[in-house]
C-alpha cells in the first residue's frame, strides 16, 4: 500500500463544517433526503438544507439534533466507487509523484476517522489518503439487491384458483356418483371438511369458502352431462303425451341435484321444471334413439307407446329398387324424401329416406322384429333381381 503525504493538485481548501455537516453533503431525516446548500458557522442557523420537493430551510445545531437530521455517509467500504478530478497529482511518502488518469476508478477499501484507503479497480494498487483534503469525488455506489429466500412450493399458500382446481380433482376421485341421488347440505359440508383435511399445502379458510361452491357446481354440471339422475341426463330426449293426439318433444337442459328436479326445453320453445314423479304423472317419458344399422334407425318412448322408424339410402336408385321389398316387411312407407341439400335428423350418411307411416303388425314386438329384419339387408347394393 502506498501512503500519500500530500495532494499537489488540485489545491484543496479546508472544508467548513458544522456538527459534521458540510457543503454538498447528503442530509437525511427518516425517509426524507436533502442536500446541504450552505454552511455559515457565524450564523445562528448555520446549516441550510434543500429537501426534496421542499424549499431550503436553515437549522440551528440544536434543531439538527432534536429533529434527528443526520449526514449520510457516502464513503462506504467495498461499496463506494470514486473518480479523481482531471490531472490529480499526489506526493507519496517515498518521494514519488503519481498522476492519476481521469478514467481511473477507485474502490473505497477502508475508512477510519482520519484516513482513507482506496484501491485502483484495474491495477489493484492501494493508496492511503488523509480524509481532510481528499480530492476524490463519488462516482457510484454498489447496491446489493435484497436477498429473497424462496420458500418451497409446498409451503406457499394455495391461491383461490389452485383451490378450485384441487377441489374439482378431489371430487372427481372421491365423490361417488351414486351419492348424487341423496345430496344434501350436510353431505356437502362433510365433503368440504374431508377436502380440507386432504390438502397438504396451507390455505386460507376464506379462499376455501369461495372455491368450494364453485368447484362443486362445476362438478355437478359435469355429472349432469355424463351421469345424470334416475336415468336422465343433460341432452336426454323426452316425449310429453299431452293428449292422445298431441305430442311434445323436448330434452333435459339441466339437473338440480339438491331438489331432484329436471329443467326441460320443449321443441315449441317452452320451458318446464319437473321431478321424476311429476313427469310420470304427466305421462312424460324417455325417448330412445336406436340405430340398428347405418341405414335403419327408430325412435321409441320409454313406455313403448310411441315408435317412429326411418330407412335411408345412399342414392335414389337404391331407394326405389328396395321399396317393394321393404314394404312387404314393415308396412306402408312415406314418399321418398330428398336430403341432399339438408341435414337429416338421424341418418346423416344417407341422402334419401323413407319413414314408416303404418306398420304391418299391431304388436310392438313384431314391429321391432320387422325393423331388425330390414337392418340385416345390404341396402348399399341393389336387390338380387335388379343385378345384371
Amino acid at each position: 500500500m502506498k501512503i500519500v503525504e500530500k495532494v499537489i493538485y488540485p489545491i484543496i481548501t479546508k472544508t467548513r463544517s458544522v456538527s459534521g455537516f458540510y457543503l454538498n453533503a447528503i442530509a437525511c431525516q427518516a425517509n426524507h433526503y436533502g442536500i446541504v446548500t450552505n454552511i455559515d458557522p457565524e450564523s445562528y442557523r448555520p446549516v441550510t438544507i434543500n429537501w426534496d420537493k421542499n424549499e431550503p430551510f436553515a437549522y440551528t445545531e440544536d434543531e439538527l439534533r432534536v429533529l434527528k437530521i443526520e449526514v449520510v455517509e457516502q464513503l462506504l467500504p467495498q461499496k463506494t466507487i470514486l473518480a479523481m478530478p482531471p490531472a490529480t497529482t499526489v506526493l507519496l511518502t517515498d518521494g514519488e509523484q503519481v498522476k492519476f488518469e481521469t478514467q481511473e476508478r477507485f474502490l473505497v477499501h477502508k475508512v477510519c476517522n482520519t484516513t482513507l484507503v482506496v484501491e485502483n479497480i484495474t491495477t489493484k494498487a492501494a493508496y492511503q489518503f488523509m480524509r481532510e483534503g481528499f480530492p476524490g469525488n463519488v462516482y457510484a455506489h454498489i447496491i446489493e439487491p435484497p436477498k429473497i429466500i424462496a420458500k418451497p412450493v409446498e409451503e406457499l399458500p394455495l391461491s383461490l384458483q389452485e383451490l378450485q382446481y384441487k377441489a374439482e380433482i378431489w371430487l372427481a376421485l372421491n365423490f361417488h356418483p351414486i351419492m348424487l341421488a341423496s345430496l344434501t347440505p350436510a353431505i356437502e359440508q362433510k365433503l368440504k371438511h374431508q377436502l380440507s383435511q386432504s390438502l397438504q399445502q396451507p390455505f386460507t379458510s376464506t379462499n376455501l369458502d369461495f372455491a368450494w361452491p364453485v368447484a362443486l357446481d362445476r362438478y355437478l354440471q359435469e355429472q349432469a352431462r355424463r351421469t345424470g339422475l334416475h336415468g336422465l341426463k343433460v341432452g336426454t330426449k323426452l316425449l310429453w303425451r299431452c293428449t292422445d293426439e298431441q305430442l311434445m318433444f323436448g330434452q333435459v337442459t339441466d339437473i338440480n341435484y339438491h331438489q331432484r328436479r329436471f329443467s326441460i326445453e320443449w321443441d315449441n320453445g317452452k320451458r318446464s321444471c319437473f321431478s321424476v314423479l311429476e313427469m310420470k304423472a304427466l305421462s312424460i317419458s324417455l325417448v330412445n334413439i336406436v340405430y340398428l344399422s347405418d341405414n335403419v334407425v327408430y325412435v321409441i318412448s320409454g313406455d313403448r307407446s310411441y315408435l317412429k322408424a326411418y330407412i335411408g339410402f345412399r342414392t335414389k336408385k337404391l331407394a326405389k329398387a328396395w321399396l317393394r321389398i321393404i314394404k312387404k316387411i314393415v308396412g306402408r312407407l312415406s314418399n321418398l324424401k330428398d336430403y341432399r341439400r339438408g341435414e337429416t335428423d338421424y341418418l346423416s350418411e344417407t341422402k334419401w329416406q323413407y319413414q314408416v307411416e303404418q306398420f304391418r303388425y299391431k304388436s310392438m314386438k313384431r314391429r321391432l322384429q320387422s325393423l331388425e329384419t330390414v337392418s340385416q339387408l345390404n341396402l348399399e347394393k341393389m336387390p338380387l333381381k335388379f343385378r345384371s
